[in-house]
């Protein structure tokens, strides 16, 4: 299996060094609580051999979850808007979250609004 990123996802990021670096250490996160995962490890070597970028900031040992913030993107239409995110964790599923978006500022809004239109 080869995993790459769609070549429209880096026109969209406006941060995409931080996007992809706070991914990456929550990626590290869950393999931390589940370090025989077989699976997630196979995923982890697939992309860290398959991407230069994705092994730089791998090499970087960031261990963080971002509960919430705020992501910077960039409609190729609609144009810039940003979204807030915040994260969710049942108590009795841990190993799931939810993750909930919205605009993060009323032009924002107005992007989101037309692109639903």
């Amino acid at each position: 299996m080869v995993v790459r990123a769609s070549p429209g996802v880096a026109r969209v990021l406006q941060d995409r060094e931080r996007t992809l670096r706070e991914g990456i250490a929550d990626l590290r996160v869950a393999w931390a609580v589940h370090p025989d995962d077989k699976a997630l490890s196979g995923l982890i070597d697939e992309l860290t051999s398959g991407s230069e970028e994705v092994a730089r900031l791998w090499a970087l040992r960031d261990v963080r979850v971002n509960g919430r913030g705020d992501k910077r993107l960039r409609h190729p239409v609609a144009g810039p808007l940003t979204v807030s995110y915040e994260v969710l964790a049942p108590v009795q599923a841990p190993d799931q979250r939810l993750v909930i978006y919205r605009a993060a500022d009323p032009d924002s809004q107005r992007v989101l609004d037309a692109i639903a239109g």
